[in-house]
């Protein structure tokens, strides 16, 4: 019931269409229901109704036939003016209707010529009886059929108007059931695509790209699956085995209650089934995610692969990911070949054969129960109609395991618990930053900032400088709230003297800019990654900027400037040019801190003094904080802050640290003497 609850709380706002579709079904299963009646009675009544009895009586009518110049009637038009004279009998028998001047049981009917006279041969009771009868040619026949005809027109009318309203409906329920599910797909993926916006990045540390990208991409189907059988299962089915059985019994009680017999093995046959369903369709699932996820990895990874080599390592990998999957899928269709459809085409097959066999004379009688063709027909049809719920039940019910898998995948990441929204106005900070005594930890007492307090001043340059596992990233996370301390006794960080924690995440980074070690470039334009989302900010204003970080060099590089189109993950760009535009996007929204982690790691040493003209551009009036893999980015700091294992260790200017003989020395020494050797070589 709880993905049922999700289901309509997508719908809210198009719950309209929902009631249209389910009106509609109501329509058709009503319109189907009365169907096999209207048959019935056609044929019962109509074409095979000529053998009901026959009176001969005084006056002619509308319903009376004359024939050897006397006149008859159907003793169910017989009315309080008819003067009935005697009772006659119409009996169809091979290829033949035959007339009897009396009233004939019908039961063990045989007629036979002698002497060029029909005899109508019957028992009853263990007594024989005969009749002299007359065969009736086609006018004749076609004459006792005259007084029916306006009702046979009037039915025939009836189920052409029925067939054409069930058209009509059966359109109007596809147009809306695909209306709700367009709606269903597109809002399914537009919420869980939001909603990563604002999930904590320790979720996307647990869960891989390649899995987040199917719960986003396939697994919303899930939802459109289970809206489909929704209407399907206990709409259509639901609605059409109802009034099936009130069909059934109708028609007569006595063979309706015979279909009762079945139900305690069906029963048990689909709770056996749905118990073995449900876990084999969890691992399905489970081993398609796994599958996508290691797609995703080795298309990530293409580069790194062919490089050295991987692919038979990789192709083995994938190979028994996919079989794993295989395997889970045959063991699905197995399940459902075997212990479903199968099993209901046996059931069907059998009541099929009964009633052939046990029902499929005319005229016999059952329990007090007389066979006709009509009742043939309609019981059949609404037979069919009981056992279509059932047929769907163990057709569908493996696409509506995986619907709840998949509702409830795609539900982890929309009902996920994410970040405060809000997003309030602040003024611009100053930028004093402080760390107060901070102990951090990713995993439960292993703790990779020990202790940590420093004092950054408003507009301050500051490096932070380690080797790796020294803490820098993890000081950056805490700022830029990726984050959090919660406990109270693990210090606390402050912005112009505000506990940061007390303010919404949105608000506060409002006033923050950040350039990563690997630039992000999404598709467009240079322009577009710049601006990202400021509408505000002019062309002559990204210009501006990129020209005073001297970036116009990357403008002119390209003939249409900064209205050059990027290629896929801007591999048409060098990576000190990918690093200035990411830069610019970060200066151009003027943040009052900047946080730039290992911003010329991968960058050539003149991209690398064009960076330190960008940051000379960078620092004014603001506060800057560069985590420093290269430490010619951070000699001209106002503060280096060295940190080792989670400690500070050292703070104070290159020039200071060098002579203190320390863990930045060391750092500053190393350096030096690979410069010094690439040199000399």
């Amino acid at each position: 019931m709880k993905n049922y609850r999700r289901l309509f709380k997508f719908l809210k706002g198009k719950m309209h269409w929902f009631f249209i579709s389910l009106l509609m079904i109501i329509v058709i299963q009503s319109l189907a229901f009365i169907s096999p009646l209207l048959v019935k009675a056609v044929l019962d009544d109509y074409i095979l109704g000529i053998e009901y009895e026959w009176n001969q009586v005084v006056e002619s009518d509308e319903y009376t036939v004359k024939f050897n110049n006397l006149y008859y009637k159907q003793t169910r038009f017989i009315d309080e003016n008819d003067i009935v004279i005697k009772d006659a009998s119409i009996i169809l028998y091979k290829n033949g209707f035959y007339f009897v001047d009396d009233k004939v049981d019908r039961s063990n009917i045989e007629i036979t010529e002698e002497n060029g006279f029909f005899i109508v041969n019957t028992s009853f009771e263990g007594n024989i009886y005969s009749y002299e009868a007359l065969k009736l040619n086609k006018d004749e026949v076609f004459s006792f059929y005259e007084p029916v005809i306006p009702h046979l027109i009037f039915y025939i009318v009836v189920i052409f108007i029925k067939t054409i309203i069930t058209i009509v409906c059966g359109f109007i329920q596809a147009f809306s059931i695909n209306k709700v599910i367009n709606y269903l797909a597109n809002e399914g993926r537009t919420r869980a695509f939001k909603n990563i916006e604002y999930l904590p990045i320790s979720y996307f540390e647990e869960e891989p790209s390649g899995k987040m990208a199917t719960r986003i991409t396939k697994d919303v189907d899930g939802m459109i699956i289970m809206y489909r059988q929704l209407l399907l299962l206990f709409a259509t089915a639901v609605l059409s085995f109802i009034l099936a059985y009130v069909g059934m019994f109708i028609l007569n009680y006595k063979l309706a209650l015979l279909t009762f017999i079945a139900y305690p093995i069906i029963y048990l046959w689909v709770r056996f089934f749905l118990k073995k369903l449900k876990s084999i369709a969890e691992r399905v699932n489970e081993s398609r995610s796994l599958l996508t996820a290691k797609i995703n990895e080795v298309i990530n990874g293409i580069q790194i692969l062919q490089v050295f080599n991987f692919k038979k390592q990789t192709v083995n990998e994938f190979n028994k990911i996919n079989d794993d999957y295989r395997k889970e899928q045959l063991k699905e269709v197995k399940l459902s070949t075997t212990l479903g459809w199968n099993m209901i085409n046996i059931m069907r097959a059998s009541i099929t054969t009964l009633i052939v066999v046990y029902f499929g004379i005319q005229h016999f009688n059952v329990a007090g129960v007389v066979i006709t063709a009509g009742l043939i027909y309609a019981y059949n049809d609404y037979l069919s109609r009981i056992v279509e719920p059932i047929n769907i039940i163990f057709t569908q019910i493996g696409a509506f395991e995986h619907s709840h898998v998949q509702v409830d995948r795609i539900h982890k990441i929309i009902e996920a618990p994410t970040e405060d929204r809000n997003k309030e106005y602040i003024e611009r900070y100053k930028g004093d930053i402080r760390f107060d005594n901070v102990w951090f930890s990713y995993i439960k007492n292993e703790y990779v900032l020990k202790g940590v307090s420093i004092d950054i001043k408003a507009g301050e340059m500051v490096g932070l400088v380690g080797h790796t596992g020294s803490g820098k990233s993890s000081m950056m996370n805490l700022l830029l709230r990726f984050y959090d301390i919660t406990d109270p006794l693990s210090g606390s960080i402050y912005v112009d003297n505000m506990d940061i924690s007390t303010i919404s995440k949105r608000t506060y980074r409002s006033n923050i800019g950040i350039v990563l070690q690997e630039p992000i470039m999404l598709k467009g334009d240079i322009a577009s990654n710049i601006r990202f989302g400021l509408d505000n900010i002019s062309d002559e204003e990204i210009i501006r900027v990129l020209t005073a970080m001297g970036g116009d060099k990357l403008i002119k590089k390209f003939p249409d400037g900064i209205h050059q189109e990027l290629s896929r993950k801007g591999v048409n760009m060098s990576a000190g040019e990918k690093q200035i535009i990411s830069l610019a996007r970060a200066i151009i929204r003027d943040p009052a801190i900047l946080i730039m982690d290992e911003a010329t790691s991968h960058i050539d040493t003149e991209t690398e003094n064009i960076i330190k003209q960008s940051l000379e551009y960078a620092c004014k009036n603001r506060t800057v904080i560069v985590i420093a893999h290269r430490l010619s980015t951070v000699y001209n700091a106002d503060k280096i802050i060295v940190l080792d294992h989670g400690i500070k260790v050292e703070e104070g200017t290159h020039d200071s640290l060098v002579k203190q003989n320390g863990v930045y020395a060391n750092i500053y020494r190393s350096q030096v003497a690979n410069i010094k050797d690439l040199k000399n070589l």
